[in-house]
Formats: C-alpha cells, structure tokens, sequence
C-alpha cells in the first residue's frame, strides 16, 4: 500500500457507498439533507452524523494546518 492516508477521500468513499447501497443521488451530505435526498428516517438520521463528523473533521484540519 503506498501513498499517504488521506482522511477526507476516505470520509467521500463512506458517503459514496453509502449512496449506492441506498440507491441515492450522489450529492454532498448536507445537501442531501437540505434538500431531502433520503427515503427513509434512519438514511437522514445517517446523513446527520455523517455531517457532524465531517465538520470536527474540518474543525481539527484548521489547527494542524
């Protein structure tokens, strides 16, 4: 395995999967959200948490840069 360890793409993956597996359209989670790109509680709900980590993500990157 080479190359380094890339959170964000490994975060995209997720989602990405996510969306196939539920047969959703492709789109970032919180237009998802805004815009109602679920079907059910638990795929928003999914999409909520996915959110919240994607910005402790975002928030801890600012300090390490």
């Amino acid at each position: 395995m080479s190359g380094k360890f890339d959170l964000y793409n490994y975060m995209a993956n997720i989602l990405i999967n996510f969306y196939e597996k539920n047969d959703l359209e492709h789109l970032c989670a919180l237009e998802s959200l805004i815009g109602g790109n679920f079907k059910t509680t638990e795929q928003r709900e999914w999409l909520e948490r996915f959110c919240i980590v994607w910005g402790k993500i975002e928030d801890r990157s600012q300090y390490n840069d």
